[in-house]
Order: structure tokens, then sequence, then C-alpha cells
């Protein structure tokens, strides 16, 4: 009973509070910072782990990448296999070959290769052969173009690859590429599955083994949800928790127990393929696991507080007591005084300068006090007075204040401690539509808008003698009924004791400022929103190249903290060597003109990650034109400078393939070339360069096969065909050549690219092999395949104008004594002089054809009358007959037996109307035999 009352007294003592004052004060200093320490620790912790789950996670991704991106160009380029695209079916060695590839990599379950109806016509180990896959996705995809089909369950191999007595059903992933014969046209399809297994062998294999990622589980997310080892869903995507972006890690919970936190990293898988599957890695370690360090250190951290404590406590104590014993000493002494009256009591020594000082101030005041009590009585009766005058001049400037108050347009309004209004001015009463009557006496709370009333109420409870102003602003309710917003000045009046005696508020419209500061906050986090979460880099830089500002995507990528770069870093810092070297030498003329950019480096984040960034700036200057900061973006690249790279590798590539010297290449718009390969100016004859920017016109052989070409050929590209026709150009030297022409439409782009070859040779040996074939080798005239056709002309021109067709048929008489006397050669002259003279008297679109030996045949058109026919062979006997000079004075003669055959009268075919006109030349010829006789 006796023990509290003494605690309770010594806590009143100076000694025990500077005791507990110094003493609790380095206590809590001691735990703030041990605490700080403990949460600097372990967010620097959990952004290692963070980080080292992403990098962990990085080469597993890259990985499964390269893996799809091998099977897919494994199957493209078999695709181009000639034992594939050959035009007679399928090589006999492809089984094999096909069978060395699925051995080369253990994850190929199937190859094969499909016709166009989809039957599998070769594969490893002859499974499905002869089978029809054409339902199956792999093929009508396959037709298209290269593909790659995500993981699905084994729908015909299942029951023919599964291990006996494995409850696990296959999964495949499927890759496929259309494989088109030499003539393009698409003869199948060449697929392969690949077993699931493969996934799960990168994962295991590149999952990083070590005492720092105990309980690490890595899970691939496609876009069904999490595939578990046998390929399945095993967790679908909607019942996932809401993961963090790709790239990025964080802490987060996993099923229903909000206890069971992880820390969980997502990284894309990118397959540069051409379907993309959607997949991302997640890697997740609970995170007491990967904060497991951070718990031992907290149990050492704690020791050494309560050490710490202890010691603080007792040198807390130590210096109270030195501190508290003067002053202890000047208690004991004043409480004398006061007893006794007299300061005698206050005539001692102190040990230190700063109380003896303390002591005779004490020591004069208690004398000055008793000597102003005297003074003081005599004051009293001459401020009375003085009151009483000032009263009467306070009355009169109240009234002069009251005018004021009236005249002024802010709202003026007094109300007492009780919230009752004592006092509105007419501004008050024009705003609320009051009467000054209505209003006097009320509380004040109703004109507040009653959203607002707790916050008006609860600043003005907070105001005190010490601070009797407060500015509050608060929604009203006017007159009208319309909400406006004010700004008032309540200051609080308080009288000696301390008591609130009354208020006085003062307020102004500030609706329309409001306003403006609501629209202008929304444009400010917009912006600020946009600038932050940008996708792209925003910076600014100090003259000496440092960040002063930058958004978070920026943060990012450099993988620092902001209160480590801001004034402390620049981004040189983060480039390369080469990137340093180029920022060094254009930062100074960056600062000269005030404009740079764009500029690509490497941009090095200290988080390992690397990517090529594409920088622009510009310049900030203050009213004097000096530098002040710039104005910097900053895009990721990376890929673009990757296609880039890839593009010019293709582009040289593709430059070897266009500049062959054997088919000429063009790229025309509007028919005028845009582009031209060198082999196109050599089959033209023209100068190399002249071609660019001239229109195709001048390559043709007039202007209306220029006008005719295009009709045909841009009708044809239109309709989204290849155009292809061999045809006669010209080229500068105006030398006619037959160019095989090939084109095609170039969508998007209003251009079209032609192919063009000389088949100029090929063109003539062709007409020479014609002419051999069509044409008598001894007299050049038609032969009897030839005449066939000449006839059936012949026939259908005479359907078309109601006329008829003579076939004459021509047996030379004397022709063989000619022949046995002088020999062939001559007999040959005389075949030919008589072909020639066959050709002189026909029209130009009859025909003379020698048949054999020496039979000629006669085809005239368009004969109306038969007596035509007679005329005409009248003109034909009579060249025939006329002598034929042989040389050294040898001249013979010769004539003709002819019978003739009209169409359509004596047949409507070839063979009648030959054999009728043969049998009547056989009669004609034993009549001219018998006036040769006589």
């Amino acid at each position: 009973m006796t023990l509290m009352p003494a605690v309770s007294s010594w806590l009143q003592t100076t000694r025990s509070r500077l005791t507990l004052l110094f003493g609790g004060t380095a206590v809590l200093a001691g735990l703030a910072i041990g605490l700080v320490a403990d949460q600097v620790l372990t967010r620097h912790l959990t952004e290692l782990s963070g980080q080292s789950l992403v990098s962990a996670s990085q080469p597993i991704a890259l990985a499964l990448t390269q893996g799809m991106q091998e099977r897919e160009r494994e199957i493209a380029l078999l695709s181009y296999l000639p034992m594939l695209t050959r035009d007679d079916g399928y090589a006999p060695q492809l089984q094999a070959h096909l069978e060395q590839i699925r051995q080369s990599y253990p994850f190929y379950s199937w190859i094969g290769v499909t016709d166009v109806q989809g039957v599998v016509q070769v594969s490893t180990g002859n499974l499905l052969r002869g089978q029809n896959v054409s339902q199956r996705p792999w093929f009508s995809a396959g037709q298209q173009g290269p593909y790659v089909g995500d993981a699905h369950d084994a729908v015909l191999l299942d029951k023919l690859l599964r291990a006996p007595g494995s409850p696990v059903p296959l999964r495949f992933m499927d890759y496929a590429s259309p494989v088109r014969g030499q003539d393009s046209v698409l003869k199948g399809v060449v697929s392969a599955h690949v077993n699931w297994a493969w996934v799960q062998d990168i994962i295991r294999r590149a999952t990083p083994q070590s005492p720092m990622t105990g309980g690490l589980e890595v899970l691939l997310v496609n876009k069904d949800g999490v595939i578990n080892t046998a390929g399945a869903v095993e967790q679908p995507r909607a019942a996932l928790p809401i993961l963090p972006s790709q790239g990025t890690f964080q802490v987060m919970s996993w099923g229903d127990d909000p206890k069971e936190t992880y820390l969980t990293a997502v990284v894309p898988v990118r397959a540069q393929t051409v379907t993309d599957l959607g997949w991302m890695l997640v890697t997740r370690q609970p995170l007491e696991m990967a904060l497991a360090p951070i718990n031992r250190l907290h149990t050492l951290l704690a020791l050494l507080l309560g050490l710490m404590a202890a010691l603080l406590v007792a040198l807390a104590y130590w210096a109270a007591r030195r501190f508290s014993q003067p002053v202890e000493r000047l208690a004991e002494a004043a409480r004398q005084v006061q007893a006794s009256g007299q300061v005698a009591a206050l005539d001692f020594e102190m040990d230190t300068v700063e109380f003896q000082h303390l002591r005779s101030a004490l020591q004069n005041m208690t004398q000055g006090l008793i000597d102003g009590k005297a003074a003081l009585e005599q004051a009293n009766a001459a401020l009375e007075h003085r009151v009483i005058e000032r009263t009467q001049a306070l009355q009169q400037s109240e009234q002069r204040y009251l005018s004021i108050l009236e005249d002024q347009t802010e709202i003026i309004c007094r109300f007492d401690a009780n919230n009752r209004m004592t006092f509105v001015n007419d501004a008050f009463c024009r705003l609320f539509h009051l009467r000054r009557e209505d209003v006097l006496g009320r509380v004040w709370s109703p004109i507040v808008y009653p959203d607002d009333l707790p916050l008006v109420t609860q600043k003005l409870a907070a105001i005190h003698p010490r601070n009797p102003l407060v500015v509050i602003e608060n929604r009203v309710v006017s007159g009208d009924g319309s909400i406006r917003w004010c700004q008032f000045s309540n200051r609080a009046l308080f009288d000696d004791a301390g008591q609130l005696v009354e208020w006085q508020s003062v307020g102004r419209d500030i609706t329309e400022r409001r306003q403006l500061e609501t629209e202008l906050a929304q444009a400010s986090e917009q912006f600020q929103d946009l600038y932050d979460h940008a996708p792209c880099g925003y910076y600014a830089l100090d003259g000496q190249g440092k960040y002063v500002h930058l958004n978070l995507l920026t943060l990012q990528w450099l993988g620092l903290p902001r209160e480590e770069v801001i004034g402390k870093l620049g981004p040189a810092d983060f480039f390369d060597d080469e990137g340093k070297a180029l920022f060094t030498a254009c930062f100074p003329v960056f600062l000269q003109t005030g404009k740079i950019g764009p500029l690509e480096f490497n941009l090095c984040g200290r988080g390992g990650v690397q990517r090529r960034v594409s920088v622009s700036s510009t310049a900030i200057l203050d009213a004097q034109g000096d530098y002040v900061m710039s104005r910097s973006i900053m895009y990721d690249v990376s890929e673009l400078h990757a296609a880039r790279q890839q593009l010019h590798t293709l582009n040289l590539e593709q430059q070897a393939m266009l500049d062959n010297d054997l088919i000429g290449i063009a790229k025309v718009k509007d028919r005028v070339i845009v582009w031209r390969n060198p082999a196109l100016e050599r089959i033209f004859g023209y100068a190399p360069g002249t071609l660019q920017g001239r229109t195709t016109e001048e390559m043709y052989v007039d202007q209306e096969d220029f006008l005719a070409f295009g009709r045909d050929a841009y009708a044809v590209l239109a309709s989204g065909q290849h155009y292809r026709q061999q045809r006669r150009m010209r080229r500068v030297t105006g030398e006619i050549v037959w160019i095989d022409v090939n084109g095609v439409l170039l969508e998007g782009q209003g251009e079209s690219l032609w192919l063009m070859q000389d088949i100029t040779a090929m063109k003539q040996y062709q007409e020479q092999v014609e002419h051999i074939a069509f044409h008598d080798g001894l007299t050049h005239l038609p032969n009897r395949l030839l005449l066939a056709d000449r006839m059936a002309q012949a026939f259908a021109l005479s359907d078309r104008t109601q006329t008829q067709a003579a076939v004459c048929y021509l047996d030379l008489n004397g022709f063989k004594p000619i022949n046995d006397r002088y020999g062939h050669d001559m007999g040959d002259e005389v075949l030919k002089v008589t072909a020639r003279r066959l050709l002189k008297q026909v029209r130009g679109n009859d025909t003379a054809a020698r048949i054999g030996g020496d039979e000629f045949v006669l085809v005239l058109t368009t004969v109306k009358d038969p007596a035509e026919v007679d005329q005409a062979l009248r003109r034909v006997m009579a060249a025939i007959e006329q002598p034929i000079d042989l040389g050294e004075g040898r001249v013979v003669s010769v004539s003709a037996a002819v019978g003739t055959a009209l169409y359509p009268r004596d047949g409507t075919t070839t063979f009648e109307l030959l054999r009728a006109a043969d049998q009547a030349m056989y009669a004609d010829k034993g009549h001219v035999s018998a006036e040769r006789s006589l």
C-alpha cells in the first residue's frame, strides 16, 4: 500500500522524469533504428530474391524458345528437300531419312508426309501409313504455311506409342509445313509430333539447384492454364491468381490460405515462330524460404537491442541525477522563502555558473516582487479610471467597425460558444437568401452541406488559445438550393481564463477556383499516369548528364530505386563501352544544338537485363537561353534491332539471288519501272542504271502491243492470280526478242513484280523444229501435216463466207525420164523450180503443198464459181510447162495431170476430198498419156 504512493511521488520528480526522458528516447531511437534496418534488409532481400527468380526463369524461357524455333525451322527445311519436291512422287530413300531425323532428336515421336488429300504416304516406323489425317488441325494449317501447335492429346498414335502399362496418355506438340513441287503446286504436308516430355526435360535441366532455391517451383502457363509434366491442364487459367506483369515479380498468395505467400516471378516465352502460343514461365518460392536469412538476423538484432536498452537506461539515470541535484537544492530554498518571506534562504553557492546565475536571479526576483506589490496597489486605482475612458472609446469604435462589416462583399458572421449566430452582414444574407432577424439566435449548421459538417465540426473543435485561427474550405447550401464552395477564416475569441467566448468567421465564394483546381488535379493525375506508365522511357538530364527526372518504366529498365539514380547516375553509367563513347561524343553537341537523336544504345540494367534502346532528346532553356535540362524519350527497340539484323542478312541473300545474270527482275508501279536488277538491262540492251524510272512501253513491239498486254495481264493480276506468257518484245536497238514474262501483284503497294527471261534462242530452235516438222525438206512447201491443217482452216473459212474450197491434186508428167537421165540432183532441181512456179500462181490465202515424189496439192479458198478453179489451173499448167534450164545446155520441160474436188460438194473431210481429187487426177493422167502417145 505504501509502495504505490512512493513510486507516484518519485515519478513526479525532475530526476525521474529526466531518467525516463533520456532512457526512453535512447531506447525508442534504438528500436526505431532496428525496425528501419529490419525493413530495409527485408525489402532488399526480397528484391534480390525476386530478381534471382526472374534471372533463373530467363534461361528456361530461352531454352524453350530455341527448342520451338529449331523444330519449326527443321520441319520447314525438311519440306524443301529434293526427295520431297520432286515431280514423280516421294523418293524411296525418304523413309530412311525421316528415321534418321527422328533418332537425332529423342523427343520426336512421329514424322510423316501426307498427300494433298491428307493420306499419310511416308512415316517413321510406318505408323499411320495409308490413314487419312485430313481432320487433324496440323494438316489444315500446314497446307497454308509453317505451323506450330500447342500441347494436345495424342488421338491416333496414343495406343501405338504409349509404353505398356502406362496410365498416362501421350501428349504432343505439332510442327507442320507445306510440301510444294518444283512447279510450286502443293503436294502435301510434312509434320512432326514432339513428345511433351521435352518441355519438362528443359525445365529440369535449366532449373538451378542451390540452398537458396529451396522450395522453388517452375510452372508453364499457356492460354488454357498451368500445364503439368504430362502436358495436361493441371489448373485452369481462370483459377490462377492475378500474376505479376511479364518480366517482373511480386509477393502474392496462392490458394485459399492468405498466409500461404510466395515470391512469384513471371517471364514470357517469346518464340519467334509463325504461331504465338502465348506461353509464360511462372517461378515461385515460399516467402519464408526466400527470406530465411533475415529471420536469423532478427534473433541477433533482438539480443543486441535488449543489451543496448539496458546500457542506455543506466546511462540515462546517471545523467539525470547529475542534472537534477542543483534543481532540487533550488526547489528546497524556494520552499523556505515561501514559508519565511525572507530571501536569505537563497544565499548559498552552486557548482555551475548557470545555476549560480539562476540562484541570483531568483533572489533578485523575489526582492522585486516584494517591492512591486506596493506599487501594484497604487497602479490599480489609476487603471480603473483608464478602463472607464477606454470603454467609452471602444463603443464608438464598435459602431465604426459594424459599418465597415456591412459594406464588405465577403461573408462575415459571428456566433457564440453554443454556435448560435450573433451577427451576420448583408453579404451573408444575400448569399443564403435570409433576413438578419431569421438568422440571429439560430445555429449555423443548417447552411453547411451535410457531408462536410463532420469536417467543419472537427476542425473547429481543435481550436485553442495558442492557435485561435483555423481556415476551412467546405460546401454550403445557398438560398437557391445550389451547392457552393466557400473558404472561411474562423477566429476564436477566448477570455483570460482560456474559455471560448465567441467566433468570428469571414468567408468568400471559391466555387470557380475549386472547379479549376479539380480540373487541374485531374489533368495532373492523367499526365502523371501517362508519364509513369507510358510504353516508353521518359527522363531529363542536367548539364552534367545526370538524371533529374525519370518515369517508372525507365527505373524498371535501370533496375535501381529512384534515390540511387537521381542526381547520382546518368545514361552513360548503363551503356556498354560503345554506347559510352557515343554518349560522350554526342552530349556536348546536344548542349550546343538543343536537339539530337534518334540514337541507339545497348542499355544494361543492374539486374543484368540488356536491351537495345532508341533515344531522342530536346533541350529545355530558361528565359536567357541557358540550358536547364533535357526532355528525353527512350524506346525499347530490342526486337526491332534483332529483326533488322536478320533482315540485313536476308537482304544480302536476296540481293545475291536478284543480281543473277539469267533472269531479269523488275518492280513496276503504274507501268513505270521503280526497281530492276542488272540482268534486265542486259537482256534489253540498256546501259546499267538507265532503265530505272522509265516506262515499260518502249520494251514492247508497238503501242498497240503495249496496251493489249496491259488489258490482259493486269486483269489476271487483279484477280489474285499469277500471269505468265511468252511474247515478242523489243530491245533498245529495235531488235525483236522472245521473252518469257511472269508477273504477280504485290498486295497493298500498288506494285507488281515481273520476272523476264530471254528465250529467243529457244524460240528460234522451236521454229526450226516446227518448220522441219511441217514443211517439205526439198521444196520448203507445206507437207502432209501442214496441208491437213490448212485444209481444215480453208473449210472453216468457206463455212463462214458461204463459199467453196477447191482441192487440186497434181502429178508431174515426164519427171521420171528426166530423173533417170540426168540424175537425182537434176530431178530435185526440177521439183524446186516447179514448187516456186506454183507459189507464184496461187494467192496469199491459198496453199501449195508437196505430199511426196512428184505429187503436189493446191488448196484454193473462197471459190464462188467452179469456173474460177478452171481459170486458175490453166495459169498453173502454163507455168509448169515452161522449159527448165538445167545448165550446160540441158533444157527440159514437164506437164501435170490434175484432179479437182470441191468442198462441200465432193466431201466434207480432208480424206474424202483428197481421195476424190486423186481419183480425178488419175482419170486426167490417162487422158494426158493418150495425148502424149498420139
